[in-house]
């Protein structure tokens, strides 16, 4: 489904991206881990071009979405969704409207299609009793339940994940973890950027080492937590478990 090569981003002289090589298959959920600053918000956020690389290719499905022209470009990503660190809602709509939005002005769907789409998503991450809520009324936690169901409403092939539990307290932690476990066993192909080693450990099919801009393991969670090979690695989980 998406396959990554030679992938390279630079702020000014910092270079943060080294030659990024990931391939992902479809059903996949890649879980990405490593330590602050080693570039795996930067990777996650160029898949989708939020972050335009340097150099590098980023085919998905056939297209190289680093080369192709702009209508290909938007086209494209409309496959794949995005689910950020915050939860990016219009505060001063309802859940529903918050929902509905993106299909009814991207997609052209009409409002009655939309709100049914937008029923089916909110049941699936528990939020369809808030649907007329507005996202002050809601915690963290509910809040970042419906930033998936938003992204799932424009039902994407693909899911980017960035670091989607970071702003939430512990509490809430969990139940935004149980809706991309239903995500993961209904085969929805996710890359998650995530300090939580226990959805990495059994959830994930693979788990990506990012460390000083490059890819430094990227195996099964077994071999990763059991018998990692990377001594920066084995150092980083034994801070982290």
């Amino acid at each position: 489904m998406l396959e990554v090569t030679g992938l390279e981003k630079s702020y000014g002289r910092n270079k943060v991206l080294k030659g990024v090589d990931l391939t992902v298959r479809k059903g996949e959920v890649i879980a990405i881990i490593g330590p602050s600053g080693c570039g795996k918000s930067t990777f996650i956020r160029c898949l989708n071009l939020l972050e335009e690389p340097d150099c590098g290719k980023i085919v998905y499905k056939g297209t190289d979405l680093v080369s192709a022209d702009k209508k290909t470009r938007s086209e494209t990503l409309k496959d794949i969704g995005m689910v950020f660190q915050q939860f990016n809602l219009f505060p001063h709509k309802t859940v529903m409207d918050n929902v509905t939005m993106a299909p009814q002005l991207v997609s052209k769907m009409s409002k009655a299609d939309a709100e049914a789409k937008a029923e089916k998503y909110l049941k699936l991450v528990g939020m369809d009793h808030k649907k007329n809520s507005y996202p002050t009324n809601l915690s963290g936690g509910q809040q970042q339940r419906v930033s998936i169901a938003r992204t799932l409403c424009m039902e994407p092939e693909l899911i980017l994940f960035d670091e989607p539990t970071s702003a939430l307290d512990p509490e809430m932690v969990g139940e935004v973890l149980d809706v991309m476990k239903k995500l993961a066993e209904e085969g929805i192909t996710m890359i998650v950027v995530t300090h939580e080693m226990g959805f990495a450990r059994n959830v994930a099919n693979r788990v990506v080492f990012i460390n000083d801009g490059v890819i430094q393991e990227n195996t099964t969670p077994q071999e990763f937590f059991e018998n990692p090979k990377n001594e920066r690695l084995r150092e980083f989980l034994s801070k982290m478990i």
